[in-house]
């Protein structure tokens, strides 16, 4: 041991020594030890090498703890009547004590989290759990807990889920009983806190835990208080969306509960604005869930009670009070105030509007319960306040009139706005008149123009939503029809002014759209002059009108007054043209140094050329539809992101069967269906006059190149239009993809990308230039969002291979060599932030892989060193982390990942391997090192981009790209974000796996490294070890698996020694503890019996054999049941009618989804659903719901006949089963739609009976004859011909010592028998004659057959 070391063991051992005066010298003397860097080197090495025969930072931590413990228990067995001074004093001291202990925490972990955080929570619990302790300590303690150890990503990774729930229930404790140590907004932070954790990083929240925070609101009501109520509202918030999954009812009925509560602590109580901010959120969310998507009634998926009527009045009038208030406080406020309310605000309203607005109730008279107390409630004679509230659009429509200010008028006008975008259907026929005369007063009193952007969308609303209404009366249309040509003019009128120009030419375009108006020449001359400029709205409008209206061929071009010229004819086409390209530029082109809009706006991709194409087309309408027609490929489809909760409202739906995906997701057929291009002709002319103006826009480019207006963005900006209008002629069939190679157009923007080409090489060798990072950033997501690796045949996917082409060697290999100059770049170490060291676990539980991995993947061992780059409870996916060279990394990286994956399909001018090597050499074991976030993030976007789905990569390569897998996911384990995120990154890496020969060692290989991984990630998920997030990742993951090898030949995980094909591992997941989970199996459960990649010649997924489906079909089902029976045998508590419903939906799904794809198992399928009626409680109604969708893809009319043509199987399958319980009178018959007994008997008799003669069931067959009235043997007589076909096959039978069919055989005779009695049907001649005799044998068999055939056949 060094003496350093030596020193501070010593010293350690000395803070316990008896005398106080000893132990004062030793506190000093141990603050500088820990500070000494010889000390620290050490400590920190010991700490990282986890030697414990060493000192280190946590023997040091226990050292520590003992002085702690032995001062405190000095303080706690003082005299007690002492004098104010010494009291002081004491004060004093516990406050050094607490000091002491954050100072060593910073000092431990200043270079990285090196105190092990079992060590740290033990000693924050136990000190803040003590009674006496916790008043001393307690406050510092939280400072701690919240600063030092949830602060630390590290750490957050590390505490189990026993410790997340046990941190919530004492902080709770504390919540509610504050002491003035512990500041109550501290103690509602770190609530807030551990609940965000334990949602993140484990799923042991359960419903419990709600009265915590039930209570809490109570409590909030009581003392009048709201200390911290806006942190532990967030954190309910977080609970809530992660346990509204699982237990949508008992999260409704909470909201039942508490929300009366808010609207009384709201209206009574001053709250500041970020705790209504809160509130309004909570709110919302309570909406979401018990509506989801807008449901308004349970039969269509939403959540309604009595209550929850009442609540949502109260809300709507609380709401629109708020409105009020807060227009009132914007006229009388000194300075300039937003006019608009906030947006959540508005989509609350709007919400509740939806839900309670109906042409039928104008007002209403509601009570007021929740400014009730709970003492008064109980107290019957005091009654609840009443108060009448005015409803339907006759409420927007009067707040509309009644005020002309500004803070009065635009909430409301917000509200409509919101309300008729996101619920058309919710605006009467009957409002759309009485609403636009409204709107239509609006809109010219445009005071300094501050609501008429408001006024402006509102009516663009209303105009998409016209046009999607077809029942108008002709009446109606005609006053329509007026209004819109007003209000047509007006924004005509205004389209030059800048502040509503967006707008403007918004409403316009909602108005062609609906073909509301009639559109005159002088709409198309927008396009051709000075009164604005081309923008993305005006572009967007323009196309509207090109697609829905017919372009005048001419228009008079006006005469500038500088210009003495004779006037002449314009091809009003060819003025838009030069519009667009030019826009003023053209007189003084050559001598322009401003760069024309078309170079430096943003416009919708390839929107500009196909307009300009269009523009040349004989029939330019047909022409701009036929392009915008084209599929869209996913890359350009992706709008900003949705609501993340959306993904919930949807499960919700598609449990109660509102939302059925399983039947609208047909896989398209491989082979490309081209749309035929036949029948366009071009304006020669135009397109020279278009190619004319291009050329001469690229001119002015690369004459003035280099200068400050034009940058390598405007360059790429100019290509990217010169090969898109390339790529639209191509898809129309103008020119073939040879002869677009070889145009001027072609190789002008070949001269431009060189050019640009020359501005990166520039930036190669100063990559520390700041200035330049955001311009080549822009260049990069310019040239990514130019390629598309989609199979669909459209002009995206023909400009991209054009725009492939003009890419030259040099360029992708410095832009390659720019990747590997910015990875390897030195930064400061607050770049990263303080490395992280992660702990050995002594009770990780090792997945045991052989002959697969040359290392235990998820071993604790593996992680020794340092093994995360990032401190802070914020993931090490965040982008806060990283530097403008990284982000600038990152693009450049996406964006060489697509070239290469590109570049497979098509021809270009680069070598793609060179180019997939150079990446690859970025994650070589020697330069990677995945504890930085950088690199991290550097593979994850490799693992998605790089595979593309349809361009696999070589297998070699494959087995190179895979190697670092197991140790991210190592590294990373206990970290749920980054676990989910490399899930659903892999998943174009599976579609390569399956490409090559099985017989290949690299195909062996990267298989085995592939599967390794996911067979460690369901071992962790069956010791519940991952979270629900990542459980779905790890199902879509399988499922991919299953889709690229149908019959798991190679897709077999092997765990702990065994093998697990992974078409057996699937169905598991069915039962299992997560809904969510359960769902996705559910759904995707039909990969089990048909093969996703192979379609027969009528575009039909291939079925898998027979032997193959019954096993899946058995497998999936006993799995479904499975989770159904464990939660059956609790029917009875009520915390568990979420899990039943949601077991029950899960089943149904299952069942459905293979009845609908596996015609082998439909059959099974459907007696499995009338068999669950009895056993499993299915509710008929949910059924039938599924069954009439289903039916009607099998083209019947009705259910009753989809369910009659396999009926006599049902009842076959229903009685052969030899429980009592399980009689013709128990057969679920309401899913063929009859309300009783009887009149099922009456309608499928014929079916019945014969099934219940064969079974010698006579008594049965007379209790339905009573039940319908009619003659028991009349109804023999009339079934007679089916009674046979069912009876004599049993006499064909030989003996092959099959007891059973023996024993039919002979209930079969007995009952021949017993028909051919004279009392029966003996004397009765159904056809030819009396009944034959039995037959004996096969011959004779035949030769009854023949007796029964009737004469006329």
């Amino acid at each position: 041991m060094s003496l350093a070391l030596n020193d501070l063991l010593i010293c350690c051992r000395h803070l316990e020594h008896d005398r106080a005066t000893e132990r004062r010298k030793e506190v000093e003397k141990f603050k500088h030890l820990i500070r000494d860097p010889e000390t620290v080197q050490h400590l920190d090495r010991h700490s990282d090498s986890k030697q414990g025969k060493f000192l280190n930072w946590d023997a040091v931590f226990r050292f520590l703890q003992k002085y702690i413990q032995k001062e405190t228990e000095c303080l706690r067995t003082a005299k007690p009547n002492v004098s104010a001074s010494t009291q002081s004093s004491r004060q004093k001291k516990m406050q050094e004590i607490s000091s002491l202990v954050k100072y060593f925490i910073k000092c431990a972990n200043k270079r990285a989290p090196r105190l092990k955080c079992q060590e740290l929570l033990n000693y924050i619990m136990d000190t803040v759990k003590d009674s006496s302790n916790g008043a001393i300590y307690g406050a510092d303690c939280s400072n701690i807990l919240l600063k030092d150890i949830l602060s630390v990503r590290k750490y957050w990774c590390e505490i189990s889920q026993q410790q997340w729930l046990e941190l919530l229930s004492v902080y709770f404790r504390l919540y509610f009983k504050p002491s003035q140590d512990i500041n109550r907004v501290l103690v509602a932070r770190i609530i807030y806190t551990v609940t965000k954790g334990c949602c993140s990083q484990t799923d042991a929240l359960n419903p419990k835990f709600l009265d915590f925070f039930s209570k809490a609101i109570q409590c909030a009501r009581q003392e009048k208080s709201s200390a911290g109520l806006n942190h532990v509202l967030a954190a309910l918030i977080i609970f809530l969306k992660t346990l509204a999954v699982n237990f949508r009812i008992r999260v409704c009925e909470l909201g039942d509960e508490i929300l009366p509560t808010l609207l009384y602590i709201w209206t009574q109580h001053r709250l500041n604005d970020s705790l209504k901010e809160v509130i309004i959120e909570l709110f919302q969310l309570q909406i979401y869930i018990h509506h989801p998507k807008g449901a308004k009634t349970q039969e269509k998926g939403g959540y309604a009670s009595t209550k929850w009527q009442s609540i949502l009045y109260n809300l709507y009038d609380l709401l629109v009070n708020e409105i009020s208030h807060i227009g009132s406080r914007g006229k009388y406020s000194s300075g300039s105030r937003n006019i608009a309310v906030k947006e959540n605000l508005i989509e609350l309203v709007a919400d509740i509007c939806h839900q309670i607005f109906n042409e039928n109730t104008r007002s209403l008279e509601i009570s007021q319960s929740y400014t009730t107390t709970q003492r008064e409630r109980s107290d019957h004679s005091v009654p609840c306040k009443r108060r009448r509230v005015e409803l339907g659009w006759e409420v927007i429509k009067d707040q509309l009139q009644k005020s002309q200010n500004d803070f009065d008028l635009v909430p409301w006008l917000q509200i409509a706005t919101q309300l008729i975008s996101k619920y058309p259907a919710s605006l009467p026929n009957c409002e759309l008149s009485p609403l636009l005369i409204i709107l239509c007063q609006l809109l010219p009193q445009q005071r300094r123009g501050e609501r008429t952007p408001y006024v402006l969308r509102c009516l663009m609303e209303v105009a998409l939503c016209q046009g999607k209404i077809s029942n108008l009366e002709s009446s109606q249309k005609s006053e329509l029809l007026k209004l819109w040509f007003k209000i047509w003019c007006i924004a005509f009128r205004s389209i030059s002014s800048e502040q509503t120009q967006a707008e403007n030419f918004g409403l316009l375009g909602a108005i062609i759209q609906g073909s509301l108006v009639e559109v005159d020449r002088e709409f198309w001359k927008l396009f051709t002059g000075s009164a604005c400029r081309p923008s993305c709205p005006a572009v967007c409008c323009l196309t509207v009108a090109l697609t829905i209206c017919v372009i005048p061929e001419t228009a008079k071009a006006r005469v500038e007054q500088n210009i003495c010229e004779v006037n002449r004819s314009f091809s009003l086409r060819e003025l838009i043209m030069k519009w667009l390209i030019f826009y003023q530029l053209e007189d003084d082109l050559e001598d322009s140094t401003e760069l024309p809009p078309i170079l430096h706006s943003k416009f919708p991709h390839l929107s500009l050329e196909k307009i300009l194409v269009s523009l040349t087309m004989k029939n330019c309408k047909a022409a701009m539809n036929f392009l915008q027609s084209a599929p869209e490929c996913e890359q350009h489809q992706k709008s900003k992101e949705e609501p993340s909760f959306l993904e919930v409202e949807e499960l919700f739906l598609r449990t109660t069967f509102d939302k059925m995906d399983f039947l609208t997701i047909v896989k398209e057929c491989a082979t490309e269906k081209h749309q035929c291009s036949i029948g366009f002709s071009v304006h020669q002319n135009l397109k020279e006059s278009l190619d004319r103006y291009l050329l001469a826009l690229s001119e002015q480019l690369l004459n003035n190149y280099p200068s400050e207006t034009t940058n390598s963005e405007v360059l790429v900006q100019c290509s990217s239009l010169l090969v898109g209008v390339l790529g639209c002629y191509c898809y129309m069939g103008v020119i073939a993809e040879e002869e677009a190679y070889k145009s001027e157009l072609f190789q002008k923007a070949k001269s431009l990308m060189q050019c640009a080409g020359e501005s990166i090489t520039m930036f190669k060798n100063k990559t520390n230039e700041e200035s330049r990072i955001g311009s080549l950033r822009n260049v990069m997501l310019l040239c990514t969002s130019c390629l598309c690796n989609c199979t669909k045949h459209n002009p995206n996917k023909i400009t991209s291979g054009f725009f492939l082409r003009l890419l030259t060697s040099k360029l992708m290999n410095d832009i390659a060599d720019i990747c590997k100059s910015l990875v390897s770049f030195i930064r400061k170490p607050f770049d990263y932030g303080e490395v992280e060291s992660m702990e050995d676990d002594s009770d990780e539980n090792l997945v045991e892989v052989e002959d697969q991995s040359p290392v235990n993947l998820f071993d604790a061992a593996h992680e020794s060193g340092e093994s995360q780059s990032i401190t802070g409870a914020i993931s090490p996916l965040a982008e806060e982390y990283l530097s403008k060279q990284d982000l600038l990394f990152l693009d450049m990286l996406k964006f060489l990942c697509m070239c290469v994956t590109t570049a497979q399909t098509n021809a270009v001018s680069f070598r793609a391997a060179d180019i997939r090597r150079k990446l690859l050499m970025l994650i070589d074991s020697s330069t990677l090192d995945l504890t930085k976030s950088l690199h991290l993030h550097m593979y994850l976007v490799l693992l998605k981009e790089l595979p593309g789905e349809d361009c696999p990569l070589p297998m070699e390569d494959v087995v190179e790209f895979l190697k670092p897998l197991s140790n991210v996911c190592s590294l990373y384990r206990r970290d749920q974000e980054v676990c989910k995120t490399i899930l659903n990154h892999v998943l174009h890496i599976i579609k390569n796996l399956s490409q090559g020969s099985l017989d290949n060692e690299n195909t062996r290989d990267a298989q085995g490294q592939f599967l390794t991984v996911i067979g460690a990630f369901w071992h962790l998920t069956k010791e519940g070890k991952c979270t629900s997030a990542v459980k779905v990742a790890l199902v879509k993951c399988l499922k991919t698996l299953l889709e690229a090898d149908p019959y798991s030949e190679w897709a077999i995980l092997n765990v702990m020694g065994k093998d697990f094909p992974v078409n057996e591992v699937f169905p598991e997941f069915l039962a299992d503890n997560h809904h969510q989970v359960r769902m996705l199996a559910a759904e995707s459960v039909s990969r089990l019996f048909q093969d996703m990649k192979q379609q027969d010649s009528s575009r039909l997924l291939k079925a898998l054999p027979l032997k193959l489906q019954q096993t899946a079909f058995e497998n999936a089902y006993l799995k479904a049941q499975e989770g159904m029976r464990e939660v059956s045998h609790s029917a009875e508590n009520p915390e568990l009618s979420d899990e039943l419903y949601n077991r029950k939906a899960v089943l149904l799904m299952m069942i459905a989804v293979v009845l609908h794809c596996s015609p082998i198992c439909e059959k099974q399928a459907l007696f499995a659903l009338c068999k669950s009626v009895k056993e499993n409680g299915l509710e008929p109604h949910f059924i039938k719901k599924v069954l009439e969708k289903v039916s009607e893809t099998f083209g019947y009319r009705h259910l009753e006949d989809f369910m009659t043509s396999h009926l006599d199987y049902l009842v076959l399958e229903w009685l052969n089963h030899q429980d009592t319980e399980y009689s013709l009178s128990s057969f679920p018959f309401i899913l063929l739609n009859y309300t009783n007994v009887e009149n099922f008997y009456r309608s499928c008799y014929k079916v019945l009976i014969p099934h219940l003669v064969i079974r010698s069931h006579f008594d049965e067959v007379k209790s339905i004859a009573n039940q319908i009235q009619e003659d028991w043997k009349s109804l023999l007589t009339d079934c007679f011909p089916k009674i046979l076909v069912n009876i004599l096959p049993y006499f064909a039978y030989e003996g092959t010592g099959d007891s059973g069919m023996s024993q039919q055989r002979e209930t079969a005779a007995k009952v021949y028998d017993m028909l051919k009695d004279e009392s029966l049907l003996g004397k009765q001649q159904p056809f030819q004659g009396k009944v034959p005799a039995r037959p004996r044998n096969f011959q004779s068999l035949y030769l009854v057959s023949m007796t029964l055939i009737p004469s006329n056949i």
